[in-house]
Order: structure tokens, then sequence, then C-alpha cells
């Protein structure tokens, strides 16, 4: 490679340069024009080729200083940097538009969400009372089904804990029993996975948290009322899997898991993964309502064990569920491959690869 810096040099003085400004700018031309033509070239390739170039035609007009070698090289980075910044740039302000656009879409989904039930609650208050009474529980339930998408899970249990403390002479059980609700239907309205678990109480824990320290004489109802009532909740949500597991069609069960072995190691740990919800809240908290969560977490004990024993017993369902499946579709003499295949793009969901292989292992015994 050859860069022809004189040539550029001449040329710069044709145009009224001077001494080292004529020879910085016959640099700068030779090596941009350098990158251009060779822009295919890997870096450091290129690099070592217009290197060595500029070592062979600074050394024959005796021009090599430090400093001109620092202009060169910073030239050499900024022509082949420039292009990659722009780039950048250009991600950077896509990247913003996609946000804007993002955040657009989810304050659109949680105003249709809550125009949807603002017109199912118009009606039901036009019907007489039983039937009121009964479309009203329904619509409860269903907004609490659709809590996270409408934004306003910290909402509801802030104003649960508030109503509790207004309105009930026992405040402990009255927050244990509506926190165990709202933590029911929240984790009921999606696939059980371990993050997904964890933002959700999080969430909780967070929100009773704060009332707790802000009204200290209540302090150790709330949480311990929280605490208990999110146990509560994971026992009976994870007892509520073990029956879908059981007794559900093949299409609901296996559309309530995603990936059966992150629910394996999700329920293998889940008494542990509460407790290590409750210890990271407890960081973020003040001390004061941070020894209440971990005193609160130490007298579970019992409830912790519970929590332990439906999720194994879940476990071994699951387990036990997949064999049968995978034998049941061996035995019919199905061809496992384009079957289960077949399957998993109907139901949309990964567990059939899991029986597919117990299957191939069933056939091969």
């Amino acid at each position: 490679m050859t860069l022809e810096i004189e040539a550029y040099v001449r040329k710069a003085k044709a145009e009224g340069k001077e001494g080292e400004a004529a020879l910085k700018e016959g640099i700068e031309k030779a090596i941009e024009k350098a990158v251009h033509l060779h822009e295919a070239m890997a870096p450091r390739n290129l690099s070592e080729s217009i290197a060595l170039a500029l070592h062979e035609e600074l050394a024959l007009t005796g021009q090599e200083s430090e400093e001109i070698l620092r202009f060169a090289f910073e030239t050499l980075v900024d022509a082949v940097q420039k292009p990659k910044e722009k780039e950048i740039e250009r991600l950077l302000v896509e990247i913003d538009r996609l946000k804007r656009h993002l955040s657009t879409e989810e304050e659109e989904m949680q105003r249709s969400l809550r125009d949807l039930f603002g017109g199912i609650e118009t009606v039901s208050a036009k019907l007489p009372e039983e039937a009121r009474r009964r479309w009203q529980e329904a619509l409860e339930n269903a907004e609490l089904e659709h809590v996270e998408g409408l934004g306003i899970l910290e909402e509801t249990v802030e104003a649960a804990l508030v109503a509790a403390l207004e309105e009930s002479e026992e405040i402990e059980p009255s927050i244990r029993e509506v926190i165990r609700h709202i933590t029911h239907k929240a984790l009921g309205e999606g696939l059980l996975t371990a993050a997904r678990i964890r933002a959700i109480l999080t969430a909780i824990l967070s929100k009773a948290s704060d009332l707790a320290e802000a009204t200290p004489t209540n302090a150790e109802a709330i949480i311990r009322g929280t605490v208990y009532g999110i146990n509560d909740a994971l026992i009976s949500t994870v007892r509520q899997l073990k029956e879908q597991l059981q007794f559900a069609p093949e299409e609901i069960r296996l559309g309530h898991v995603a990936n059966w072995e992150e629910l394996v190691a999700m329920l293998s740990r889940s008494d542990e993964l509460y407790r290590e919800i409750i210890d990271n809240v407890a960081s973020k908290s003040s001390p004061f309502v941070a020894k209440i969560l971990r005193e609160s977490a130490d007298v579970l004990g019992d409830q912790f064990a519970e929590l332990k024993r439906i999720s194994q017993e879940t476990i071994v369902v699951a387990r036990e569920k997949l064999t049968t499946l995978a034998k049941e579709a061996a035995a019919r003499g199905i061809e496992l491959t384009e079957h289960l295949t077949a399957e998993a793009k109907r139901l949309g969901t990964k567990a059939w690869k899991v029986a597919l292989e117990m299957a191939k292992r069933g056939k091969g015994n």
C-alpha cells in the first residue's frame, strides 16, 4: 500500500498551506483515502498496512517526528471510527424513538384495559341488586387477574393495606387475608417463573414496607400480615398448579408451563426463593422495618415447610405426568418426532421437547 503523502502535500501548498500545516493536511487526506479504498480490510491489517506506508514515506522526507506521528495515528483512528460513531448515533436515536413508542403502547394498553372494565362496570351498575353483586365480584376478580397489565399492583396493595388499617379491628389477620387474595390473583395471571414471582412479591413487600415505615405503631401488624399472606398465596398457588397438572386436559395442563426444567428448579427451592426476596427487600429498607421483615420470615417456620412440601409434591406430579404422556405416545405407535413437533407448534409450549426426550428413552427400553 502507498499513501502518496507527498502528492497531497504539494496540493496543499498550491492552495496556500505552508510547512507543518501542509504536511498534516497531506497526511490527513492520504490516510482518509486509504481507509476509504480499503474499508473491507480488517482493522488490524489496515492499520499495519497504513503504518508501514507511513513510516516509509515520512522517513524519506525526514519528517517523522513524534508530533507528526501522533497526528497521523489520531487521523487513522478518526477515519476508521467516524462511520461507526455515526451509526451508533443513528441507533441511539432509533432506540429513543422505540422507547417512546413502547411507552405509548403500554399506556394505551392500560387505558384500553381500564375502558374495558369501565364498560362492564357501567352495565353492572344498572342491574338488579343480586345480579349486580355477582357482576361486581366477577369484575373485581377479573381486574385482579390483570393487575400487572393495568400497572396498578402497588396501588392495589396500598389501597388494601390502608383500608385494613382504617376499617379492621384485627389488623394483622385482615391484612394477611387481603394480601393472600391479591398475591394469588396476581400470580395466577401468567406462567410461574422465578423472575415473575420475584417481581410480584418484591412489589408487594416493598409497598407494605413503605406503609410500615410511615405508620410505625402498626408496622409489625402490616409486615407480618403481608409476609404471612404472601406465603399463604404461594402455597395455594402451587397447590392449584398441582391440581391443574393432575386433572386438567393436556392442552390446559401443558399450557401452564413454559419450561419444565425451570419450573422444577423453581419449585425445588420455592421456600428459599421467598426468603431471598424478603431479605432483598429488607436490605433496602430502614433498620426498623428490616428487623421486622427478617423476624417475620424466621417465625414462618412450619409454613415454609408446608410450601416446600407442596412444591415437592407438585414436582413429583409434573414428572409423573410427563412420563405417562411419553409412554402413551409410544404405545400408540405414533411417529414421535412428527407428532410431538406438531403438538409443540399447536400448543406453543416447550414441554413437548421434554416429553419427546422421555418418549424416546421409553421406546428404547
